[in-house]
């Protein structure tokens, strides 16, 4: 795996500090961020067949939580071009490092919460191809 990329799966407790998730009779509790600082928060859906990302950022690094759903995920690590490619699920956190093309390819309808220490800039967003997937943006 790309150094520029780390998927983890939060652990099902509520009983730690830090990153977890749990469900419980009121409903799914996730504390996504722990002691992190935040300057840019979205929230995302994919539609089933859809995709989103098809970018790289120099500056900023990412992470993503998967709140539903599947998702296909390819990352390219510019600097090396080295690709890799993950099936994303329910739990999983993905963290991704500057210069880490991204794609996000919905295997079923997906919602995905996206948080980075930067502020989101439109020009540190630049496109790249992937090719395969419909519904890039």
């Amino acid at each position: 795996m790309t150094k520029k990329v780390v998927i983890e799966q939060l652990p099902e407790t509520k009983d730690i500090e830090g990153v977890k998730r749990w469900d419980e009779e009121r409903g799914e509790f996730v504390q996504v961020s722990y002691r992190e600082d935040i300057g840019h928060v979205a929230f995302f859906q994919i539609k089933d067949g859809f995709s989103r990302g098809s970018h790289y950022h120099v500056l900023k690094e990412e992470a993503f939580y998967v709140v539903k759903g599947t998702i296909q995920a390819i990352f390219m690590d510019i600097e090396s071009r080295t690709k890799e490619e993950h099936i994303l699920t329910r739990g999983q956190k993905i963290r991704i490092q500057p210069n880490c093309a991204h794609i996000f390819h919905g295997l079923e309808e997906s919602l995905v919460i996206e948080y980075s220490p930067q502020y989101y800039d439109k020009e540190d967003t630049y496109p790249i191809d992937f090719g395969q997937f419909p519904g890039r943006s």
